[in-house]
């Protein structure tokens, strides 16, 4: 053992005492608080309940706001590669335009001496719009390839309508970029800015491309949904018997399979559509006649192709190979003035 090993181990009972007496005495621990803490929070809130919400303020007025910066960010989040002033022409809508005019008629500036050079994206929307119809019917038509005419279009009509775009437009960041003079951008604006995109990727890339931007953003809306729901079987007895007669297969004959409750309010009967001697549909009802329309409902769900085992939508990987769409592709063409 060593010479400081030693004399550590025979005065450390003279050193403790005297360590725990220098940090005690110099140091008393207290407990309190700040008596105008309370009051403060209290005025606080109070003057921030006078004052009221917020207000709604566009993304520009901030001071790090920087507009290119923001188109570029926008297209390297979708992976999309625009160019420069078919990108930015789709974010500028007519109205933007016509505001523009008037406040410089306000300040008495002629168009002549300063006319605005920008263009409103109408003829991209159209594009766009055309492409959707044209790859939404072709894809549809492949993946539900039993389905009649009218499901196809109650399903595209469904993703076209202007909930859905919208609500994609949305909330893939295009509300800040738009050049309108409405702000929150009504439903319609952002409508038409995303068909805009798309036809701006048609014209600028393919319309290979446009077409998986399509799949991935308004295809994808289908996951989840109920076919059934988007689209209601009209008059399904009539309909059952003559595709039938088409088939040339016998008429459905209802049968009552079970019943419970009769005379009650839970009476339930369970009513099977047979034709060829095969069961053909079969649903439950709280009446005879509710259970053997349901039942139609249900067998022509099932030559449709329509029931709840209906494998997924492709989309992604499987999407990608998925074949190319027989149907005309539509013209293309764009003023090139931006």
């Amino acid at each position: 053992m060593s010479t400081l090993s030693r004399f550590i181990v025979r005065n450390a009972y003279k050193l403790i005492p005297s360590i725990g007496s220098q940090v005690n005495a110099n140091k008393v621990q207290q407990c309190g608080y700040k008596k105008h803490v309370p009051p403060l929070l209290q005025e606080m809130k109070s003057r921030r309940k006078k004052a009221g919400p917020e207000p709604l303020r566009h993304r520009s007025v901030w001071v790090d706001w920087n507009y290119d910066s923001e188109l570029y960010a926008f297209a390297n989040r979708l992976g999309e590669k625009w160019k420069d002033e078919t990108l930015r022409r789709a974010f500028v809508e007519r109205s933007y335009l016509e505001q523009e005019e008037k406040r410089r008629q306000e300040l008495g500036i002629s168009s002549e001496q300063s006319s605005v050079v920008l263009v409103p994206n109408t003829e991209l929307s159209h594009v766009g719009e055309d492409q959707c119809y044209t790859y939404m019917t072709s894809y549809l038509t492949q993946t539900l390839p039993k389905a009649p005419k009218e499901c196809i279009e109650s399903v595209r009509g469904f993703l076209m309508s202007e909930e859905v775009l919208s609500h994609v437009s949305k909330h893939i960041g295009t509300a800040d970029l738009i050049l309108c003079a409405d702000f929150p951008p009504e439903t319609s604006t952002l409508t038409n800015v995303l068909k805009a995109l798309i036809g701006g990727l048609a014209i600028d890339c393919s319309t290979e491309r446009a077409n998986l931007f399509i799949q991935d953003f308004l295809l994808a809306q289908l996951v989840g949904k109920d076919i059934n729901e988007l689209w209601e079987i009209p008059f399904p007895e009539q309909t059952l018997t003559s595709i039938l007669r088409e088939q040339g297969k016998e008429p459905a004959e209802p049968r009552l399979l079970w019943e419970t409750g009769r005379n009650t309010l839970e009476a339930s009967y369970s009513v099977g559509l047979y034709s060829n001697k095969r069961l053909i549909g079969a649903s439950v009802g709280e009446t005879i006649e509710i259970a053997q329309e349901m039942a139609a409902r249900d067998a022509l769900r099932r030559m449709y192709g329509l029931t709840d085992s209906m494998p997924n939508f492709p989309l992604a990987k499987h999407g990608r190979q998925l074949l190319a769409s027989v149907l005309p592709e539509p013209e293309l063409k764009a003023s090139k003035a931006a």
